[in-house]
Parts: structure tokens; C-alpha cells; sequence
């Protein structure tokens, strides 16, 4: 029988001792509204933008501001248009 580099014993008879957790870091945003949902999901984009930018960085090894300019632009909100992508293709 071959050799295995892992533990021929079921996952169940042997437990793991410390369970894992989930550490979050979240930046303080400043919202002008006072609705707890509408900070909270400000506080969700701008931590979703934090770790964008954070990936871009270490991704293409440039500087951590140049990468917040970067996501910034990349995520800002689009324009409103009367006409949706697919009318826009039709013509």
C-alpha cells in the first residue's frame, strides 16, 4: 500500500483543537446619514475598497496610494443612462 502525506484516519475521530476565526478590520467611515444600515454598508465599501486596493498593490508591487487612486477610479459610480446596455448594442 502506498504511502500517504496525510492521516489515513477519518476527519471525525480526530477533531480540530482550536477552531478557526475570522478577523475583520474595519476602517471608520464618516456618513452624513444616521441610519445604522446605510453606515454599515458604507462601512462594508470602504473596507471592500481597503482590501482592493491592498490586492492591487501586492499584486503589481506599486506603492499602496497609487492602488487607492486606482481602485477609486475603477469604483466610482457610473453615469445614469436613459438606455440600457442591451438597447445600446441594438442600434
Amino acid at each position: 500500500m502506498p504511502q500517504f502525506p496525510y492521516s489515513a484516519t477519518s476527519a471525525a475521530s480526530n477533531p480540530p483543537k482550536a477552531r478557526p476565526s475570522v478577523a475583520l478590520q474595519v476602517t471608520p467611515v464618516y456618513s452624513s446619514s444616521s441610519d445604522p444600515l446605510s453606515e454599515s454598508t458604507a462601512q462594508i465599501i470602504s473596507a471592500y475598497r481597503n482590501r482592493y486596493a491592498s490586492y492591487l498593490a501586492a499584486s503589481f508591487n506599486i506603492s499602496l496610494e497609487a492602488t487607492q487612486l486606482e481602485t477609486d477610479f475603477q469604483l466610482a459610480p457610473r453615469r445614469a443612462s436613459q438606455f440600457s446596455e442591451a438597447d445600446a448594442y441594438r442600434s
